[in-house]
């Protein structure tokens, strides 16, 4: 089962704090640094989900 939070509000659960950091400040980091292989899970915001 996947979680379908965001990394950095999910739940460790059994999962290394390490590896966890890891996958945070991937997700957290400037879009022009996300490698390759993490590109096609990219979202772009919805107009409904932007304020303003």
């Amino acid at each position: 089962m996947v979680e379908a939070n965001a990394a950095w509000a999910s739940g460790l659960c059994t999962a290394s704090p390490s590896r966890a950091l890891d996958v945070i400040l991937r997700a957290a980091g400037p879009a022009d640094d996300v490698a390759l292989r993490d590109r096609p899970f990219i979202r772009t915001p919805s107009r409904a989900s932007v304020p303003g």
